[in-house]
């Protein structure tokens, strides 16, 4: 659901920013350190309940006890305010003027897609990396997903508790084994579907069919069942504290020719394939009208690349937010809105 405007207080370099935002594209304009990426930042924290980043003070403004983020959503009958202030400990979400308890309800809310520098190479990243991206894109096309993740990650820690400590009998292997195959069966049948749309992008942009492949690891051994796995490694998890097996160590397996995509592309590359994983869950999850926040849109992408990603998020009709160093970053002849930005001020809007 797309945003109407945008209110800002107390974030990182912003004292106090207010925008009008486009249905459509919003190009946040202005050199390093202008504030592009605490606009887009302050948008993720909306709509999740938290920064990309770690720690509150990189996101409340130096000399503020708290920060205030607002918005109006554009597609809600009752124009309904959605808003999330936080002063140290203390986190206040409210929409339509109600109380909410758990950010996990404001992912309903406002969905968010962030491509940023903590995700953008996410491909050549580590595997909890990749698997909180699949978990995205999982979470959003069943949302029955989210509880039981959160139930595995809960029997997890408990088993994990329990493994320090051995206090009592083991009473945790067998709910945290059907927890986990849960998990993995949800996991595989989002990339099933996600496999063909992400190959018909890269196909498309390399003109190279055929050479893509993408495989989830499950995180044991695949020829048996998790509670099997469990019961073998007790003794190892045991001495060592920790439980081996499971979707907790899933790896998302990405190869171009038969080989790790990692070790043959280049970083341009690596990050278009990254971004045709992007959109093809944006193409399967489309229904859902996430919001897309792009940071350093043009970094590492040639014109070309860069015009082929606008053309294909047009092609979505979703609300995206972009943040470049300069207009001619943005492809020539581009519509929607330009925020030219400034130490954390709006110096102007204007549209195009």
């Amino acid at each position: 659901m797309p945003l109407r405007d945008l209110h800002i207080e107390g974030v990182r370099c912003i004292k106090r920013l207010h925008l009008q935002a486009d249905a459509r594209w919003n190009w946040l304009v202005g050199p390093n350190g202008a504030g592009k990426s605490s606009v887009l930042e302050a948008i993720h924290t909306l709509g999740t309940g938290q920064s990309w980043r770690r720690g509150l003070r990189h996101l409340r403004r130096d000399g503020c006890q708290e920060y205030l983020i607002t918005a109006h959503l554009a597609q809600d009958p009752a124009d309904a305010l959605i808003a999330l202030r936080r002063n140290g400990e203390e986190r206040d979400i409210r929409y339509d003027g109600k109380s909410i308890d758990s950010a996990w309800s404001l992912l309903d809310i406002l969905p968010i897609q962030a491509l940023n520098d903590q995700n953008v190479h996410f491909i050549s990243d580590n595997n909890e990396s990749r698997r909180r991206i699949l978990d995205w894109g999982v979470f959003y096309e069943n949302q029955a997903y989210g509880q039981i993740l959160r139930d595995y990650r809960r029997l997890l820690q408990q088993r994990n508790a329990w493994l320090k400590s051995r206090y009592s009998a083991q009473p945790w292997d067998a709910q945290l084994a059907v927890m986990g195959e849960q998990v993995q069966q949800h996991r595989q049948t989002h990339l099933s579907a996600l496999q063909p749309l992400m190959a018909q992008l890269w196909q498309e942009w390399t003109q190279s069919p055929g050479q893509f492949q993408i495989g989830l690891q499950p995180g044991w051994k695949e020829d048996l069942p998790l509670l099997a796995c469990l019961t073998h490694d007790r003794q190892r998890d045991e001495d060592l504290g920790f439980t081996h097996s499971g979707p907790h160590r899933a790896n998302l397996i990405f190869k171009v020719a038969g080989k790790p995509a990692a070790d043959i592309l280049s970083r341009g590359q690596l990050r278009l394939l990254g971004l045709s994983y992007r959109l093809a869950q944006l193409v399967l999850l489309q229904h859902r009208a996430p919001v897309v926040l792009m940071d350093d849109f043009a970094a590492e992408l040639d014109r070309q690349a860069r015009r082929w990603l606008v053309e294909r998020l047009d092609a979505l009709a979703l609300q995206v937010f972009a943040a470049v160093t300069d207009s001619e970053q943005i492809p020539h002849g581009h519509h929607g809105h330009r925020f030219h930005l400034r130490e954390g001020h709006l110096i102007e809007g204007i549209a195009a």
